[in-house]
């Protein structure tokens, strides 16, 4: 089977349609697997990156297939690694539907993306307990009890300042610069309310895990 006929039907981050996408590398190799508590489960595992290009965009796609079959025909069991597909585990699901609703109108609105991104910083405020009130007095809560740090907190606001220049007619226009600045900053906000501390925790787990396996050989 060539290549270049090798295709898959999935949503793109990029043009955020779902559009076929074709195979144009496979780039194998092997790799270690591990276990949950950071022991080494198998080595030299047949793993492939799988780099694709969308045939609506033409923008480049990076899959991964992890101890899979790794022939060019099984790209379709690959998961989307770049562009980032949405938000960590970690994240409360009511952010992250707010935030895949926002993810599909990134490059078509970036008026109704910056709107979508607010709501979503109302769905974290909610979470996070903030006091009642506009989302400006929302977030300093929230900054003042330190949830979100001084550099963050200067994030939120800008995020909410474009949230209101998307959500009124007026002759400002949310622009596609913005739209990427707004991303980063919001993805740099969940990193530190939510996925930082839940890869510390899970870290921790870990080395508590492996704390008793080693206690217990050593009484054997």
């Amino acid at each position: 089977m060539k290549m270049d006929t090798i295709r898959r039907v999935a949503f793109c981050p990029h043009c955020c349609n779902r559009a076929p996408q074709r195979l144009i590398r496979t780039q194998k190799y092997l790799g270690p697997i591990y276990n949950l508590n950071g022991s080494l489960f198998k080595r030299d595992v047949p793993c492939a990156y799988y780099v694709a290009v969308c045939e609506t965009c033409g923008e480049i796609l990076l899959y991964r297939a992890l101890a899979v079959p790794v022939e060019d025909k099984d790209f379709s069991l690959a998961h989307l690694i770049w562009p980032d597909p949405g938000l960590h585990r970690a994240v409360p699901k009511v952010v992250t539907e707010c935030y895949a609703e926002a993810a599909k109108i990134k490059n078509l609105a970036p008026n109704a993306f910056a709107v979508q991104i607010r709501r979503a910083l109302e769905a974290l405020c909610d979470d996070r307990g903030a006091k009642k009130g506009t989302l400006r007095h929302r977030l300093q809560d929230l900054a003042s009890r330190g949830e979100i740090p001084p550099v963050l907190a200067e994030m939120t606001d800008a995020l909410r300042l474009l949230g209101n220049i998307g959500a009124h007619a007026t002759d400002q226009n949310v622009k596609p610069l913005h739209v990427l600045a707004i991303d980063d900053f919001f993805r740099a906000i969940i990193e530190y309310v939510y996925v930082a501390p839940s890869k510390l925790k899970e870290f921790r787990d870990r080395l508590e895990k492996f704390g008793r396996k080693q206690a217990a050989e050593s009484d054997t």
